[in-house]
């Protein structure tokens, strides 16, 4: 089944329906190609169809290579962020397209006011800071003035939200917040 883009499993279920999609494209234009050389000795009509089938089949196997490179986080640290607050909008496995840039988050936690983002932890402190610039301009462009904190360590990121983000959840403008969580969306794929 596949998962709705932001939820947990949605990355590993995109690998899976584009793998899917590549290996029955090919199977079929196999099958397509053998009847033509076998059964149709005149003439090539299903190889045409054969060669207008590869278009697709080369833009599944792109996206599957393309999915391919991000790894989900791990459910167990998603499901415990999801415990902090209902009020909070939590987003799990976006890749976010800015430019030539792929930026991968494991995890947003979205409110009114702010965006905390969780990336690899092999990334560097400089590499942080290029992703909340990054993701900065992104929402300012769409008009919001919410801060964005990127962390490369869970558990640095989940004191954070305990205790400093959820202070701020009696004042939450539910349109404004849900809002914020679409810019970051619809800007990934």
């Amino acid at each position: 089944m596949r998962q709705p883009k932001g939820e947990y499993g949605y990355i590993n279920s995109q690998k899976k329906m584009y793998l899917r999609s590549t290996v029955i494209g090919l199977l079929i234009m196999a099958v397509i190609y053998v009847v033509d050389r076998f059964v149709f000795t005149e003439g090539n009509v299903l190889l045409i169809v054969v060669a207008l089938l590869a278009l697709p089949e080369s833009q599944f196997f792109v996206k599957y290579i393309l999915y391919r490179q991000f790894k989900e986080g791990k459910e167990e640290v998603y499901r415990k962020f999801e415990k902090i607050s209902d009020r909070l909008v939590y987003l799990s496995s976006l890749a976010v397209i800015r430019g030539k840039k792929t930026l991968f988050y494991q995890i947003a936690v979205v409110s009114e006011k702010e965006i905390i983002l969780l990336i690899d932890k092999k990334k560097t402190r400089k590499e942080v800071n290029e992703y909340r610039e990054l993701i900065e301009k992104l929402i300012s462009s769409k008009g919001f003035g919410a801060k964005v904190k990127v962390y490369n360590d869970e558990q640095e990121m989940y004191s954070y939200v305990i205790t400093q983000l959820s202070i701020l959840l009696n004042k939450i403008n539910v349109d404004n917040q849900i809002a914020l969580a679409n810019v970051l969306l619809d800007n990934s794929i």
